[in-house]
């Protein structure tokens, strides 16, 4: 009898080492899940703020509007304000449907007594266009 008991003993040893593992695996696949979501929300987030910053230097680079457009290789939208896409990489692609992120740029310009201040906001969009990953105001001024 003694010889059944130890046997049960080590079932129910044996079946509670499975279910911690079983514990023990699905709490790192949660974890691992989770990591690898925040790096590739970090990815998209470094990639965003690389073209809107290049983009940026292009603005202040640029001595009018339509030179900003050329050097950014970007279209003017119905609104009024320029587009490009941009690879998975962040290096500008000509077709849209093949970019992964989406540059828009809001150009204004503000004469002042001795020349005018010149404003760009830019907006990095995911392709979808619903999410914004970042977003970058900057000025110049152009003496006169």
């Amino acid at each position: 009898m003694r010889r059944s008991r130890g046997g049960a003993a080590f079932y129910v040893e044996t079946l509670l080492l499975v279910l911690f593992l079983l514990a023990s695996l699905t709490v790192l696949v949660q974890i691992l899940g989770a990591a690898k979501r925040t790096s590739r929300e970090a990815r998209e987030l470094s990639t965003a703020v690389s073209i809107a910053q290049n983009a940026a230097e292009l603005f202040a680079a640029s001595g009018s509007q339509e030179d900003f457009a050329v050097l950014l290789g970007a279209e003017k939208t119905a609104r009024g304000t320029l587009r490009a896409a941009y690879d998975v990489q962040g290096g500008w692609t000509e077709d849209e449907t093949q970019g992964a992120y989406v540059l828009e740029a809001v150009l204004d310009e503000t004469p002042r007594q001795a020349g005018e201040m010149r404003t760009a906001h830019f907006v990095v969009t995911a392709a979808d266009g619903d999410t914004v990953l970042y977003e970058l105001d900057t000025q110049k001024y152009i003496g006169g």
